[in-house]
């Protein structure tokens, strides 16, 4: 089945403008080695080796 949707949220306390809140989630998206692997769709595959 999988997953249906994958949520990630964080809750700041800082004094940042709106533009500074828009470029740190920018930067968040490009950076986050997860967030990329997940949003690149990546191929998945099973292996099963009998020694």
């Amino acid at each position: 089945m999988g997953f249906s949707a994958i949520r990630l949220s964080f809750e700041l306390d800082t004094d940042a403008d709106d533009e500074q809140l828009a470029k740190l989630r920018k930067l968040t998206e490009r950076y986050c080695v997860v967030y990329q692997t997940l949003a690149g769709n990546p191929a998945l595959s099973t292996s099963l080796a009998i020694g």
